[in-house]
């Protein structure tokens, strides 16, 4: 890692200027800011629709791409900001990561902090190209471990993908099931052990009726609070039946942060 990769609590799912100016003027009253100690992080959904056509198909939840630069300036310094990729041709990765970076000077005005990359397992030289390309970029790797085989991925990761900045864990697949504290916690000691230094994050329905019981959990379970959460589908409501469907309820943001930042 270039740097320690600060514990951060996100919000995801951010898909317009609107959307993203009510979500910071939550954080500046939550008491989250890039001063303490766990971050606040800001989420922003892009696929390679986007890059081939512009548009995300009705999708609630991603931004239009062509506004996606001007959506990125009205959260610049105030939050840690992260496009989340998805893409079909995982040979194209890294090429695809570059035409975003590089979409209205994302990366060369400092529109951008981090890039996850959600349902890739990318080889560790297209990591190494990232990171030479665009240093101060944050990578961010989402990571679906089964049960057995949590230790070979664990070794995988600590000997060879020692560039990467965070690893996300979840479970659920982007789903949203409600996470088990248990089963995450003891993936998170057996990376530990097996000397990943990357930050981790937890995800899976976290909402702001279960985050100050589940974080205070993942603390006793992991002997410390040196980890990241974010949230994405327990803050919207559901607006008709498909994926994408839902938009952000400002309230329930407002909740989860608040019960967060108490949590931490």
């Amino acid at each position: 890692m270039s740097s320690k990769a600060r514990p951060y609590v996100g919000v995801c799912g951010v898909a317009s200027v609107d959307e993203a100016r009510g979500v910071i003027a939550i954080i500046r009253n939550s008491g989250f800011s890039l001063g303490t100690e766990h971050i606040p992080m800001m989420g922003f959904q892009v696929s390679w629709r986007s890059l081939d056509f512009g548009f995300s198909e009705g999708n609630k939840r991603v931004p239009r791409f062509q506004e996606l630069p001007l959506i990125l300036g009205e959260v610049k310094g105030e939050v840690f900001s992260t496009l989340h990729y998805y893409t079909k041709r995982p040979e194209q990765l890294v090429g695809e990561v570059k035409r975003l970076l590089e979409h209205g000077g994302i990366y060369s005005n400092g529109l951008v902090d981090g890039v996850q990359l959600n349902r890739v397992f990318p080889h560790r030289v297209e990591i190494e190209e990232l990171k030479d390309k665009y240093p101060r970029l944050k990578i961010v790797l989402q990571v679906y471990p089964e049960s057995d085989s949590v230790q070979q991925l664990a070794k995988t990761l600590a000997n060879d993908y020692k560039q990467l900045d965070y690893l996300i864990l979840d479970y659920s697949q982007g789903r949203g099931v409600e996470l088990d504290t248990m089963k995450i916690a003891e993936t998170y000691q057996r990376f530990r052990d097996s000397g990943v230094t990357s930050g981790i994050t937890f995800a899976g329905g976290f909402t702001g009726d279960n985050v100050r019981a589940k974080v205070a959990q993942l603390k006793r379970a992991v002997g410390s609070d040196d980890f990241s959460i974010d949230a994405e589908g327990g803050l919207r409501d559901k607006l008709g039946e498909g994926y994408g469907n839902d938009a952000l309820n400002l309230e329930k943001v407002r909740s989860f942060l608040r019960e967060a930042r108490e949590a931490f």
